[in-house]
């Protein structure tokens, strides 16, 4: 008998959403679809549970309406659903966005990067370095984050010459020295698994570690970011995000907010950033593993971001579009005509 998998899809109410998405009017549809639909609520929902679950549903309902965002409103949605403890009903939200260059006009260039993954950053040091001397001679850079979740800061190293303007201040992280951290990197090392010329800077970072045990230990001091050079050109630069841009993302948002000619356009980022250096490490079951961070912001607790994300410059009320593809859409059609008129 074949498995009977009930999803409820987006793919035809992604339009629906934008900064201002009517996120009640989503969840409303959603109970309706599994009051009417779902053969298994008549069993979920009894005699014994209706009350609970009506008021389930109702506190559900008021996160709604106070609920602006695409990614947001997905979070609100799978909450209510976990009442159900049913594995069969689940969202599935398509992301189709493409890592791409394109020129948008003869004053705007286009560089749209959906990820920082480690795995992507050979992509993305190519799309740069390839149409450096073709970004530093137009006025305008939009980088396009929508959808990126992060990965990691090395990924993104080529955009920061691109964007610099004056030196900054860099708070960086502190590490959690603890005996299974040490012994994480221990490992590392014996096992070759150390990024290519990284390996004399991690053993010194790791005795370090072991001088300073169960305390935390800041390896990168707040630190003044200076470079040789800075480029005329581009003149401004537009950085596009999203509330799926979390992690690196925003940790390269935070960077770029430091450049003079960069402005931020979006909604609010999705706030995952406080604790870092995320690192697997197996449990006891063959196969099962944990992710965990092993640092924390400097940043705290002045400036936390966890659970309340980056505020955007200029705030994008359009509808979210997270099937841009390697298209010229709305957002950035919006971003450049701002830009433009910065430029007159």
């Amino acid at each position: 008998m074949k498995q009977l998998l009930i999803t409820i899809l987006f793919l035809n109410f992604i339009s629906l959403y934008g900064q201002n998405c009517d996120c009640q009017k989503e969840f409303d549809f959603l109970v309706k679809k599994i009051e009417n639909d779902y053969a298994g609520f008549r069993d979920k929902v009894n005699n014994t549970n209706k009350k609970e679950y009506n008021k389930h549903t109702e506190t559900f309902r008021k996160k709604s309406i106070n609920t602006r965002t695409f990614q947001r409103c997905t979070m609100v949605l799978e909450e209510w659903l976990a009442f159900f403890n049913d594995k069969h009903l689940s969202l599935e939200i398509e992301k189709n966005i493409y890592f791409t260059y394109k020129r948008i006009d003869s004053n705007a260039i286009l560089l749209r990067i959906p990820s920082f993954s480690w795995d992507r950053k050979e992509m993305i040091d190519s799309l740069i370095l390839k149409n450096k001397k073709e970004i530093t001679s137009t006025p305008i850079l939009i980088i396009d984050l929508r959808g990126n979740g992060g990965g990691t800061d090395y990924s993104y190293l080529e955009l920061l010459p691109l964007i610099y303007t004056h030196p900054y201040q860099s708070k960086g992280v502190e590490w959690w020295a603890s005996q299974g951290n040490i012994s994480y990197f221990e490992k590392a090392i014996k096992e070759g698994n150390i990024k290519k010329g990284k390996e004399d800077e991690t053993k010194v970072f790791l005795d370090s570690l072991r001088k300073h045990q169960n305390t935390f230990v800041q390896i990168d001091k707040i630190d003044t970011i200076t470079r040789d050079k800075t480029y005329e050109m581009p003149q401004l630069v537009g950085v596009i995000v999203d509330d799926y841009c979390a992690s690196s993302c925003e940790q390269f948002v935070l960077t770029a907010k430091n450049s003079s000619k960069t402005t931020i356009f979006g909604t609010q980022t999705l706030g995952v950033l406080d604790f870092s250096n995320v690192v697997p490490e197996n449990l006891l079951t063959d196969g099962l593993r944990i992710r965990y961070p092993m640092t924390r912001s400097s940043r705290l607790p002045e400036y936390p971001i966890d659970n309340i994300g980056i505020k955007p410059d200029v705030e994008i009320t359009l509808p979210a579009n997270l099937n841009t593809r390697s298209e010229i859409d709305d957002w950035v059609i919006l971003v450049n005509k701002f830009l433009q008129n910065k430029l007159k």
